[in-house]
Parts: structure tokens; C-alpha cells; sequence
């Protein structure tokens, strides 16, 4: 669970509080890990116990891997961006489609959705 600094009608400082969901389950209080894997690199949002099954599979490739230093430092595993629930609603109240697909009720927003989200977040502003 994350916490965030809003500001209320007052310029007042307030918290609000997000909730990452898992990828798989769509449950909440996931964090997010990042791997690597055939030169790319990867984010999944995880709950602990779905966390501790994926590494317990990696485990006996691990135990044997040489660890390489990119250099690169770490990536950054979650982008600015209006906030996926409101992106999900907007999609699902609109019947959007890209590509033939609806949006899902879980996982990560695909960009073609933000992307669609934030044209017509900005189009109905300037009208």
C-alpha cells in the first residue's frame, strides 16, 4: 500500500491512499516486482504469497545464475498516469474497444486505454 500527497479545495495537504492490486488475482496489497529475463526487463504486481510461489520457482535457477551488474540502475516499474480505476470505468461505461478487446477488470491498464482515456479527458476540457 502506497500513500500519495493530494491537496484539498483548501491547498490543505491530505493522504490518499492506493492500492495495488496483483496481476494474477487482482487482489489487493501487491507490490511490485521486476525481473529480467531473455534481455528484457519485466514489472509484475504480486501479493506476498503469490510473490513467495514465484520465487520459489526461480529459486533453483538462481542458486546457480551468476548475478551481472547492468550498470543501468533499477527501472522505473510504474509510470505517471491518471489513476487505472478511472481509466477501467471510463473504458467499461463507454463499451471502449481497441484493437476488438474491452478492457480487463484486473492487471495493468494497457497504454492504448490510457492513451484513449487521456485524448478524451483533454478534448471534453477544451470544450
Amino acid at each position: 500500500m502506497n500513500f500519495e500527497n493530494c491537496w484539498n479545495d483548501q491547498g490543505e495537504a491530505v493522504a490518499k491512499r492506493v492500492i495495488i492490486e496483483s496481476d494474477l488475482s487482482g487482489d489487493p496489497d501487491a507490490e511490485t516486482i521486476s525481473f529480467g529475463w531473455d534481455g528484457k526487463r519485466y514489472a509484475v504486481d504480486l501479493t506476498e504469497e503469490e510473490r513467495v510461489e514465484f520465487a520459489r520457482a526461480l529459486k533453483p535457477y538462481l542458486d546457480v545464475a551468476e548475478e551481472i551488474n547492468s550498470g543501468q540502475g533499477v527501472i522505473p516499474v510504474q509510470s505517471p498516469g491518471p489513476d487505472p480505476a478511472k481509466v477501467r470505468r471510463w473504458a467499461a461505461e463507454n463499451a471502449i474497444e481497441i484493437d476488438g478487446k474491452t478492457i480487463s477488470e484486473k492487471g495493468r491498464v494497457p497504454r492504448p486505454f490510457v492513451e484513449a482515456y487521456e485524448k478524451t479527458m483533454s478534448e471534453s476540457a477544451e470544450a
